[in-house]
């Protein structure tokens, strides 16, 4: 059995995820373009780096979309 890092396992997830459940697959595209970008050793280093990087930006966000 081959030894699979977490990047791996997590897409394979996914992968299993979108094959069962037809029409979730656009829940996930950010995530996975975001695990390949990742330098994370671990998927909790991975969830923890996503956090951090929601808490840098939303607030930007969200003062661009008030300007609308």
């Amino acid at each position: 059995m081959k030894n699979e890092n977490w990047q791996d396992k997590r897409i394979n997830e996914i992968n299993e995820t979108c094959s069962t459940k037809p029409g979730v697959a656009e829940n996930f595209i950010e995530e996975v373009y975001a695990i390949y970008e990742s330098k994370a050793d671990s998927y909790e280093s991975f969830k923890q780096e996503q956090e951090e990087k929601r808490a840098k930006y939303m607030p930007q966000l969200i003062e661009e979309w008030r300007k609308l």
